[in-house]
């Protein structure tokens, strides 16, 4: 039985570079391309993959919701996060929201031929990073980073706050009404019990949390 794969990212030549390691080193025929959300539902509600590799960064992707949607829609279809944020951001939330596996944007072609490899065989796969901070967290749970409790919408307006985006701006980035830019700051602020945007700033680089 052939095995049906699905890349799901904004830039072309990325889902080019993938289908090519994935030809010359996986069985299959069937490498599909998305390079928008939709894109992905729509291939999805016709077609069934074993493996998706999903790159949670495409403009205007509400990640939570559509790893919902697909945990829900083909639970039988492993699912691979693509990321330009490092483990230590998304990998843990991936996990718990679905995902099979976390690779960072600089995997190597090896690592990504193995990430395939494990999933398709019905395992996760955790890289020695990824695998690093789980256990971490999990011993020192009295430490815990605050910015667990953000969603990754949360997480990723607060990025842009940090970056020193105004929430105009952010509406334009994002593709989102002033209005729910504007909840979702005050969400942010709540959970994290910061004032200011200063105080945010100063609160993710305590953690360590790039932007």
């Amino acid at each position: 039985m052939s095995t049906n794969i699905l890349i799901a990212d904004d830039h072309g030549i990325v889902r080019a570079g993938i289908k090519t390691i994935l030809k010359d080193h996986i069985a299959t025929d069937n490498v599909h391309e998305a390079a928008s959300e939709t894109e992905v539902i729509t291939l999805v509600k016709s077609n069934f993959y074993d493996a998706l590799l999903l790159d949670i960064n495409m403009p205007g992707t509400d990640f939570a919701s559509l790893m919902q949607w697909l945990t829900t829609t083909t639970p039988d279809t492993a699912v691979i996060i693509f990321s330009m944020y490092t483990e230590d951001i998304y990998g843990k939330r991936c996990l718990q929201l679905g995902a099979k596996g976390f690779l960072h944007k600089t995997a190597s072609d090896t690592e990504i031929v193995h990430a395939f490899r494990k999933v398709l065989n019905g395992e996760h796969y955790i890289n020695t990073a990824l695998r690093k901070i789980l256990q971490e967290r999990e011993t020192e749970e009295q430490s815990q980073n605050p910015f667990d409790n953000l969603s990754s919408r949360e997480l990723e307006i607060a990025r842009l706050i940090q970056k020193g985006h105004r929430l105009p701006e952010i509406c334009g980035i994002l593709n989102i009404q002033y209005s729910t830019a504007n909840t979702y700051k005050r969400r942010i602020f709540e959970k994290l019990n910061v004032p200011t945007a200063v105080a945010l700033s100063h609160l993710m680089q305590t953690f360590q949390i790039s932007s």
